[in-house]
């Protein structure tokens, strides 16, 4: 039996899907109405998936946004991840995150543990990082305990300065995170953050992104998944915190630049 799983970032209308595809099963995860750098709370889930939804009574939250949901037969499944959006400012739009797309074979009764990636915020100003969309398979009870299976980088957050404005990089595939704008920082390697920029950078699947470079003062990097992957905390407005899925924080009202996404690793901020 084949069956077909999507995973798709800020999700808000119907999936159509051709004749061809009518005899197989689809599972469409969402972030459930959840924005900024926090994911759904079970409540939301189970306002969401009701009803007739093939997902409906079978997705649990242990950690806030994080979804688990048990593989109910044995058989090779299509997944496909988008990352999230960086946050778009008054004269420029936050990076695409990436696509990913690939078959796995699962057995009844493994346990995914999916993020669905959120859009970093924005302002006039800065904005923050995209949140990768993590699909990880479970093998134990600590969440290290994990097998990445697929992963999709968010896109950078972008920058306005005056009238002239920075648009944010999209989301890569690679297993290597992107600069921001100006090249600067250390990309994250291996699932690793980002770091060295002077924008917040994103967290990937094992570790956490860097604060903004300008100040250690704060937690603007992103959270890496293992650690529940929320958003870079508030750098000094809510208004451009870093998507849910390890976006990196903004600033916010001083053309820092834009934040970093998160993703497998994480991305770079800019430079200002």
């Amino acid at each position: 039996m084949k069956l077909k799983t999507y995973i798709r970032a800020n999700l808000f209308s119907a999936l159509i899907l051709p004749s061809l595809a009518l005899s197989q099963t689809v599972y469409t995860f969402t972030n459930a109405g959840a924005t900024g750098r926090t994911g759904p709370t079970q409540s939301q889930i189970n306002s969401t998936y009701t009803g007739g939804n093939t997902l409906n009574g079978g997705v649990t939250v242990n950690t806030q946004g994080i979804q688990e949901w048990t593989v109910p037969a044995n058989g090779v499944y299509t997944i496909e991840v988008w990352g999230a959006q960086g946050g778009n400012t008054g004269s420029a739009t936050g990076g695409k995150g990436a696509r990913m797309k690939g078959d796995f074979t699962l057995s009844q009764g493994d346990v995914l543990k999916i993020l669905v990636g959120q859009q970093g915020l924005g302002n006039n100003y800065d904005g923050g990082g995209g949140g990768g969309t993590f699909v990880v398979k479970k093998t134990g009870n600590a969440s290290t305990d994990i097998t990445a299976l697929i992963i999709a980088g968010g896109g950078g957050g972008s920058n306005t300065w005056s009238s002239q404005g920075d648009n944010g990089l999209d989301g890569l595939t690679g297993t290597t995170g992107g600069y921001g704008t100006g090249n600067t920082g250390t990309p994250g390697t291996n699932g690793s953050g980002g770091s060295g920029s002077y924008s917040s950078s994103g967290g990937g699947l094992l570790t956490n992104g860097a604060n903004p470079g300008w100040s250690s003062g704060y937690n603007g990097g992103g959270k890496a998944f293992v650690n529940g992957g929320e958003g870079g905390e508030v750098v000094n407005q809510s208004s451009s915190v870093g998507g849910f899925g390890g976006g990196g924080s903004a600033h916010g009202n001083s053309c820092i630049g834009g934040a970093g996404a998160g993703g497998y690793s994480g991305g770079t901020g800019s430079n200002s």
